[in-house]
C-alpha cells in the first residue's frame, strides 16, 4: 500500500519505492521458481529443465533487475530535487 498523498512533493519518491518493493517481491517469486527447477534436476535431468537452468537468471529477472536499478536512479533524482546539494543553493 502506498504511503504517498496527493499533491505531496514526496509522493513520487514514495510511489517509486513502492514499485521497487513490488518488483523485488516478483523477483523473489522468480527465484523460487528457479529453485524448483534445480530441485527437479537434482532428481531427474529433464532436457527442458536443464535448458532453462543453463539460461538462468532468465529474461524476466534481468528486465526486473534493470527496472529496479533505473527506479533507484529516479528516487535519487527525486531526493536531489527535494534537497539540492548545499553548493547548488548558493
Amino acid at each position: 500500500m502506498s504511503t504517498a498523498h496527493s499533491g505531496d512533493p514526496f509522493g513520487p519518491a514514495y510511489r517509486l519505492l513502492d514499485e521497487i518493493a513490488m518488483k523485488h517481491y516478483e523477483m523473489a517469486q522468480l527465484i523460487a521458481g528457479y529453485k524448483e527447477v534445480i530441485e527437479r534436476l537434482e532428481e531427474r535431468a529433464d532436457p527442458g529443465d536443464l535448458r532453462l537452468a543453463r539460461s538462468l537468471p532468465g529474461a524476466r529477472y534481468i528486465v526486473a533487475e534493470t527496472y529496479v536499478r533505473e527506479a533507484w536512479l529516479k528516487v535519487d533524482a527525486q531526493i536531489a530535487a527535494l534537497f539540492p546539494p548545499e553548493d547548488a543553493q548558493a
